[in-house]
């Protein structure tokens, strides 16, 4: 005797539903998986667009002192969801879908497990782990020291221009780059599993080694220079902030890093660089051409971040967008070399106040101050740097 496998009621010999409920006897068949596991899922949202969902990884929570030996920690999933217009384009998206793209739950301002790691706290986290002679981590805290601008620059921001341009605006030897890339990939690597920066993202891979003098540094040309000076004069406040770098020299990071207290009101002048042991602070005049722009900028910061939004600081990331944003709206081209770097980066504006201070008359002692350059740290040692001799210099550019 058959009975209904919703309401139990007997059922005459075949029927394929039940007379009583209505209940469909015959279960139907599962559906085979058109994705395998771990490569996602999309399905219909009801505003008609389409969500792509993809599991990225897990966190484990932490046991608590006193858990028994069997206790098992409890695992949290990590997906990345994304809207597309139609449904193959959020197939299409699955494959590209990191933990980089995560955010913050609503309701909430904490940062995705790891996303706010430094690049100087992962090294500093890797380098206890990795067992090697005192020699070997020498050469390794050594190369590490070339990526200093960006120690301090949270790992998700940071890319592959920012580290290129690091290693071509060193003076370091090739084996000493070397062991900076190797250096970086290693912590890349005891990043990834940690949750402290994609699996698909160990930037180190993609940087080369050049001989010293001979990168390819390009800063704007004297037209390009002119379109985001007039940007500037009409309030773009990218073209602002790129200008004032452009007449200051100052590597992005420590750019974005100056405050109200980094600046000599009274000799108009900016004293900063790199906070680090491997580097330095230096003094810098500001150049009448963007005198009126960092009076401004000065006012807007209230004490805070001069070059930043509201006197809180810009990220280099930002900061980065911005800036190929505005190239894009000012037609300047900026095409992608064969190793993954844009033709113009924001180190591009230290490469223009070098190239502007050729034409300037003054010594090469204050010229190498005014750039800040680690092979001036033996000659700085020995001679005197003045205000009115740095000015003298800016005030022509």
């Amino acid at each position: 005797m058959m009975t209904c496998i919703k309401c139990g009621a007997e059922l005459p010999p075949g029927a394929a539903f039940c007379p009583a409920c209505g209940k469909r006897q015959e279960k139907p068949k599962r559906k085979t998986k058109s994705r395998g596991n771990g490569l996602g899922s999309v399905y219909k949202l009801p505003n008609g667009k389409w969500c792509a969902e993809k599991t990225v990884g897990w966190i484990t929570d932490p046991l608590p002192e006193d858990a028994p030996p069997d206790a098992k920690p409890r695992r949290h999933r990590l997906r990345v969801k994304k809207q597309f217009p139609t449904k193959k384009d959020a197939i299409l998206g699955l494959p590209f879908m990191t933990a980089a793209d995560r955010r913050p739950r609503q309701g909430t301002t904490t940062q995705r497990k790891g996303t706010a790691t430094t690049l100087k706290e992962l090294y500093d986290q890797w380098e206890p782990t990795h067992g090697r002679g005192q020699s070997t981590m020498n050469c390794y805290r050594a190369g590490f020291r070339l990526f200093a601008p960006l120690w301090f620059v949270p790992m998700s921001d940071l890319d592959i221009d920012d580290l290129q341009d690091c290693l071509d605006d060193s003076d370091a030897g090739r084996r000493t780059q070397e062991n900076a890339r190797a250096a970086l990939g290693l912590v890349y690597k005891y990043g990834i599993p940690r949750d402290a920066v994609p699996k698909d993202r160990n930037l180190a891979q993609f940087l080369r080694i050049r001989e010293p003098g001979s990168a390819k540094r390009e800063g704007f040309s004297g037209a390009e220079l002119e379109l985001i000076r007039q940007a500037a004069q009409r309030g773009s406040y990218i073209a602002i902030l790129a200008l004032c770098q452009c007449y200051l020299g100052f590597r992005p990071t420590a750019f974005l890093a100056l405050t109200a207290a980094d600046y000599n009101e009274k000799e108009k002048a900016f004293t900063g660089g790199i906070k680090t042991e491997a580097g330095i602070d230096r003094t810098v005049t500001v150049s009448p051409k963007i005198q009126q722009y960092v009076d401004a900028c000065l006012a807007a910061a209230d004490g805070g971040c001069i070059f930043g939004q509201r006197g809180k600081p810009l990220p280099i990331k930002k900061y980065r967008e911005l800036l190929y944003a505005l190239l894009k709206e000012l037609k300047i081209d900026n095409p992608v070399d064969e190793d993954g770097r844009h033709r113009l980066t924001p180190h591009s504006c230290r490469h223009t106040f070098a190239t502007l201070m050729k034409n300037a008359k003054g010594s090469d002692t204050d010229k190498l101050a005014l750039i800040g350059h680690t092979s001036t740290d033996q000659l700085r040692e020995y001679q005197d740097v003045r205000f009115e001799d740095l000015r003298a210099i800016t005030d022509q550019l």
